[in-house]
């Protein structure tokens, strides 16, 4: 499987899940910082990871409206009007997700359970194409791009072993940047801020 799984991932795509990481982590902690930050209440530290994975998500679902963006963008919908993003390429399914490190697999679900059989090599080749009478092709991995860390912001992508029983194989997601780099999260991360901004203030009014 680590042969296939060198190939599945693009440097472009690398890239743009990179931004998406650096962009919602850099808003994530202005916010935590500002003075006026609903943070600074101790009845919602309990909320400061989730604001944060959805920080990452809603970057997520910007980015994927550039007209370059690498993949092609969905949304997972469950139960009481919860939404979470899907990146797909014919290679894999990513899900956003956060976790201790980047050796420790996020909390299961039903989803990804049933997901991470994609990532067993006999699932794999006896996945039928409905349209295509008589032809069997190959379901895309499963991974997630986890990201977290207290100090230092990490991210990878871990391709969980079927079952979700523990991690197959990882792909790191690069964080450096650059000069021309910064100039664009600073750019992003306004565009962020205004519209969680904004949906808070729509939701309260």
């Amino acid at each position: 499987m680590a042969d296939r799984l060198s190939n599945a991932i693009t440097q472009d795509e690398l890239n743009a899940l990179a931004s998406i990481v650096r962009v919602g982590s850099v808003a994530y902690q202005e916010l935590l910082k500002s003075e006026s930050s609903l943070f600074t209440h101790p009845y919602f530290s309990s909320l400061k990871g989730r604001i944060w994975t959805n920080l990452v998500q809603m970057e997520c679902e910007l980015e994927s409206h550039e007209p370059k963006f690498p993949f092609e963008f969905h949304q997972r919908e469950f139960a009481y009007n919860q939404f979470i993003p899907e990146l797909r390429t014919d290679n894999v399914i990513l899900h956003i997700a956060r976790s201790q490190s980047p050796d420790v697999l996020p909390y299961d679900a039903r989803y990804k359970i049933e997901l991470s059989n994609n990532n067993s090599i006999l699932c794999r080749q006896l996945t039928f194409c409905p349209k295509e009478p008589q032809v069997y092709q190959e379901v895309p991995f499963y991974g997630l791009v986890v990201f977290g860390g207290r100090k230092t912001l990490f991210s990878t992508i871990q391709f969980p072993e079927p079952g979700f029983a523990g991690i197959a194989d990882a792909i790191p997601v690069p964080l450096m940047e650059s000069e021309s780099t910064k100039k664009t999260v600073e750019r992003k991360k306004a565009t962020l801020k205004q519209k969680l901004l904004s949906k808070i203030e729509q939701e309260i009014s």
